[in-house]
């Protein structure tokens, strides 16, 4: 499919489904990429392309344009990518459909009624041209002031979560990624902007944490979440183990099996760092919440 997409496509090189691109540093930890890729300690990763042209020439702009596609060749587009998922991202970018860019692509799927489990299965791949419509969708997803359970609800709303462990593991690192970097961005922001820290005073992070606490919307269920989970948290490795055993546990439950919190917590024994334990109040609001 990734070979497929790439050379039904045509035009440039590169684009949402292109093997080769540029880099800027801001993305770490996410999808697995090491710290060597790129210079400087801290920095981050994330690709860019040059987006690839339609083989039509005639301009039909899909997504925010003046022009529309006819109505036929979406729903060709989208029986195609629900047969499969590769080439039927080509042929959307092929036919002009929309441009070679994450975010329309992201869009036109979500709009058109595409196969929510063919949709997320695809972004749990682990090829490029998946992973760059995975990356763009978690990152827009508003995950700010969410908690474990109300955070899955956010992205699983027009996506199904995958069948397979392996996709719905890289699913569960990237949004666990998104949560924590949109919270450490909105406590640096408002701490700039409120002077709420000084940086040379010790504990002066945990006084940021508790001035911005409870500002953005509470998470379901009476779940621990927003600030107050990233305060409670070590880091967002931490997060993604949550975020994790809270999708297999939802699955369990769901296929009419049991487990009581306690064996739930047992089984997240020691995924702390330093091999110690989420607290009980964490984990008890994401059970009650589930």
């Amino acid at each position: 499919e990734p070979a497929a997409a790439v050379a039904l496509a045509g035009g440039g090189t590169g684009g949402a489904g292109g093997g080769g691109g540029r880099g800027f540093a801001s993305m770490a930890g996410a999808e697995g990429l090491e710290p060597a890729a790129v210079s400087g300690a801290g920095m981050r990763f994330e690709p860019c392309f040059v987006p690839r042209d339609p083989v039509l020439q005639e301009p039909m702009i899909g997504w925010g344009g003046s022009r529309d596609a006819p109505e036929d060749l979406k729903q060709l587009a989208v029986d195609i990518f629900n047969a499969s998922p590769g080439h039927g991202v080509a042929f959307l970018v092929a036919a002009g459909i929309v441009r070679d860019y994450p975010v329309e692509i992201n869009h036109f799927l979500t709009v058109s009624a595409a196969d929510p489990r063919k949709f997320g299965d695809f972004l749990g791949e682990d090829f490029p041209l998946a992973q760059n419509l995975r990356l763009e969708i978690l990152n827009s997803m508003p995950l700010l002031g969410t908690g474990v359970v109300s955070a899955l609800s956010s992205v699983f709303r027009d996506v199904a979560v995958p069948d397979d462990f392996l996709r719905a593991d890289r699913l569960a690192q990237g949004i666990a990624h998104f949560w924590w970097l949109q919270h450490e961005e909105e406590l640096k922001a408002r701490s700039e902007d409120e002077g709420a820290v000084d940086a040379a005073e010790p504990g002066g992070g945990n006084a940021a944490l508790a001035a911005v606490a409870g500002v953005a919307a509470p998470p379901a269920d009476g779940e621990v979440g927003g600030f107050e989970l990233l305060r409670r948290l070590a880091n967002d490795n931490t997060m993604h183990m949550l975020v994790f055993s809270t999708l297999m546990l939802h699955r369990w439950l769901q296929t009419g099996n049991s487990m009581t919190l306690n064996e739930w917590i047992q089984m997240n024994a020691g995924i702390e760092i330093g091999g110690t334990d989420v607290a009980m109040q964490i984990q008890a609001g994401i059970y009650n919440a589930v």
